[in-house]
């Protein structure tokens, strides 16, 4: 029943496939490290102590840069996000390189 098709869930489906389309990976950076994450690196919407201090999670996993960081399960916007790779914290708005004038 969970998985049943409906026209409501292909909808869904088929936004979260253009979101992902869309999204340029190559242009997300770690502020930190440099690392670059990919189409199918995950996040979790879990409970954090610093420094987001989100304690209302509902353990979601996706790419948080396919939504600019807000959770798609309970629409926490994350300010903050970890790196999968050096596990430091940095705003996620400082993942984004900005073009150079």
């Amino acid at each position: 029943m969970a998985y049943r098709k409906t026209p409501e869930a292909e909808e869904i489906l088929k936004s979260l496939q253009k979101d992902e389309e869309e999204t340029d990976f190559e242009r997300i950076r770690c502020p930190l490290c440099n690392w670059s994450p990919n189409a199918s690196s995950r996040w979790m919407c879990a409970d954090c102590d610093a420094p987001e201090y989100f304690y209302n999670a509902c353990y979601t996993s996706w790419n948080t840069f396919e939504t600019r960081g807000k959770c798609p399960g309970c629409a926490h916007q994350w300010i903050w996000t970890s790196c999968l790779s050096c596990h430091g914290w940095a705003r996620h708005e400082d993942w984004y390189v900005k073009d150079k004038d």
